[in-house]
């Protein structure tokens, strides 16, 4: 009961910086329009008006806005690839599992692509992005094809997470959202088509990079 939700942040940061006033607050209550895993960090998508609001809804419902991860997995990837399948969430115990085929009643047929950015000792970064936006679809998806994510207790290598959470107090899957791209725009829209926008990247990649354990 203590907390503040992230909507109740947004509302008093727009509040505070008078891009809206308590009298539009009546009319439309500003909120996140996409959701991260717990303690991925990054960009969150945000409308203010009803009218950003039903235009962030139709580009991520016809996946025409485009959402980049930085990721550091186990083992070495050296090419860039575009993987599928189908993910079938357990909802009593908020874990998804991959299956290559649509065997299961409500699994979700997914894509994720990624590119190596740099090989490393133990692990490599990744450049990813996530083509349909399922809930736990990078980490779980990489994790099948036996690259789990660095800090990931979840779907990842446990004791390799422990070296790194001794060493430099990793204790969560390091994902960072840190580039939207917005499509071709017009009308009202236009100063958005084809923008980028980045979020820097959290320390803690830094502080990882370039080690390993034998």
């Amino acid at each position: 009961k203590e907390d503040l939700s992230f909507n109740e942040c947004l509302i008093a940061y727009l509040l505070g910086g008078q891009a809206i006033t308590p009298e539009e607050l009546r009319e439309f209550k500003p909120s996140a329009c996409n959701r991260l895993d717990r303690n991925t960090s990054g960009i969150v998508l945000c409308a203010k008006t009803v009218q950003g609001a039903q235009m962030l809804s139709d580009l991520l419902k016809t996946r025409s806005l485009h959402k980049f991860y930085r990721l550091y997995v186990k083992g070495t990837i050296a090419e860039e690839k575009t993987i599928e399948g189908y993910l079938y969430k357990d909802e009593k115990h908020n874990t998804v599992t991959i299956d290559r085929d649509a065997g299961r009643p409500k699994a979700s047929y997914i894509c994720t692509r990624y590119l190596p950015i740099r090989q490393e000792a133990d692990k490599s970064l990744l450049d990813g992005e996530v083509i349909t936006g399922k809930s736990h679809q990078i980490r779980a998806h990489l994790s099948s094809i036996g690259h789990p994510l660095l800090g990931d207790y979840k779907y990842g290598d446990r004791a390799w997470n422990e070296k790194y959470r001794q060493k430099y107090d990793v204790n969560h899957q390091l994902l960072h959202a840190y580039r939207v791209v917005f499509p071709p725009m017009e009308g009202i829209w236009a100063d958005l088509s084809e923008r980028a926008f980045m979020a820097p990247m959290p320390e803690i990649f830094g502080q990882v990079a370039d080690d390993g354990f034998s």
